[in-house]
């Protein structure tokens, strides 16, 4: 037999080695290392090679667990912290509802946090309301309850509510302010209730935590806590958006922060959907709150004491306007530092016709663009298309920047003065 011509002979574990290497570098390479070795070698090589590439994954594994921990891991809340959010559930209770024509018992209906010690409860408009397929229109329904969870804050007693009253509605931005009553229609004088503290909802920021205290219609009648982050914000249409998971029976229950401060009503979710073959197939969503301070506005309006709640009530001046040009951008200094709440009506520039759904803001004078800096005070048209914006403004110059589906963005300066007119505008249809 003709003798086959070998190389010099390579230790198993050391070829696997190559071959790693090799790997970094090119396919060809490494079927030329295993083509110039013996079936002995290559048998030793193989298992070696198993052997290194499974601790090599594992390792990897490690690497990369590790790697997320760092980059998108946070530390824990403090022991603290986590009290504080747990004390916030004994606040928030569920609603129940009933017309004068139910044979029923109250039904649940969804939820809503006290804002006060002596009774005043904050919570959606659509979670006290229904519509009326007789006069085509949203009615409050004829009788309102409250319950509140157990001394372990999980389950809800449902055998003891609290009668509540409307005290106002905000149906524009879906809130409502209720308050405790008994069975005569009068408060309660003697009855004290668990109440959040408001935070101030305009200075939370991008990925703050969040918590969502409510009782979700699949929770039964047991408290649910989910957590997230604020994903976003937006001022002109008063949202904090979360990636918290909110379903029905969340709405008008309580958005907290990790100090358990009050700074949102959990009130809207919007689903991102795929359709496929057979169904639609969510693949996200985002959850809308109505910012706190809100909720602070509609308290000056009844005229409730800071007294009655657990803090005094944030200061709601408009934040200051951060620009390096001062001349350009502040308004005009003037003796009298009166403030003006600006009003108007926005009709079509075409047929006259009142505009409702418009987005209108009021920034420094001079700005090119709305930012959460400059944009002092905000609101919409109803559907006269009249408007109210949330913020008094001091008199002086100002540029007021208007937005409406199917219409031109509108921009015009401004002169805020003592018992000026309420504004006219009017938007051009999109060509």
């Amino acid at each position: 037999m003709t003798p086959v011509a070998r190389g010099p002979e390579i230790n198993g574990e050391i070829f696997a080695l190559l071959i790693l290497i090799a790997a970094d570098f090119s396919p060809l390479l490494i079927l030329t290392i295993m083509k110039n070795t013996d079936q002995l070698n290559r048998a030793r090589m193989q298992s070696t090679l198993v052997a290194l590439l499974g601790l090599g994954l594992v390792v990897a594994a490690m690497a990369a667990g590790e790697v997320r921990s760092q980059t998108i891991g946070k530390p824990p809340l403090s022991a603290a912290k986590r009290d504080a959010v747990r004390q916030a559930v004994s606040a928030v209770g569920l609603i129940s509802v009933r017309n004068a024509t139910d044979a029923s018992t109250p039904r649940p209906k969804g939820s809503a946090v006290f804002i006060s010690r002596d009774g005043l409860v904050a919570t959606n408009y659509h979670v006290i309301s229904y519509e009326s397929p007789q006069a085509k229109i949203d009615k409050i329904f004829d009788e309102l309850f409250i319950s509140l969870t157990n001394d372990n804050a999980l389950s809800v007693n449902l055998s003891k509510r609290f009668r509540l009253q409307t005290v106002q509605v905000n149906k524009y931005q879906d809130l409502a302010l209720l308050r405790v009553v008994g069975d005569n229609g009068e408060p309660i004088a003697s009855a004290t209730f668990p109440a959040l503290e408001i935070g101030d909802s305009r200075a939370v920021k991008l990925l703050d935590d969040i918590f969502i205290i409510g009782f979700p219609e699949k929770g039964g009648s047991t408290i649910t806590i989910n957590t997230g982050v604020v994903e976003g914000k937006d001022n002109l249409d008063n949202w904090i958006k979360t990636d918290a998971r909110m379903i029905h029976g969340n709405s008008g229950g309580a958005a907290v922060n990790a100090d358990g401060k009050l700074i949102g009503i959990p009130t809207k979710v919007m689903y991102d959907t795929r359709k496929t073959e057979k169904e639609d197939q969510q693949i996200g969503a985002v959850g809308y709150l109505r910012p706190a301070d809100l909720l602070v506005e509609m308290m000056k309006k009844i005229k409730v004491s800071p007294a009655n709640t657990i803090a005094s009530i944030p200061p709601q001046n408009p934040p200051p306007v951060k620009n390096p040009d001062k001349r350009k951008l502040t308004p005009k200094a003037v003796p009298n530092q009166s403030t003006i709440i600006v009003r108007g009506v926005v009709k079509s520039a075409l047929d006259g016709k009142p505009v409702a759904g418009v987005r209108v803001g009021l920034v420094a004078a001079g700005s090119a663009s709305v930012t959460s800096d400059s944009l002092l005070a905000w609101g919409g048209t109803n559907a006269d298309g009249k408007f109210a914006l949330n913020n008094p403004v001091a008199l002086g110059r100002y540029t007021v920047k208007v937005k409406a589906i199917g219409y031109e963005v509108f921009t015009r300066d401004i002169e805020v003065t003592q018992g000026a007119s309420s504004l006219t505008i009017e938007l051009r249809p999109l060509r």
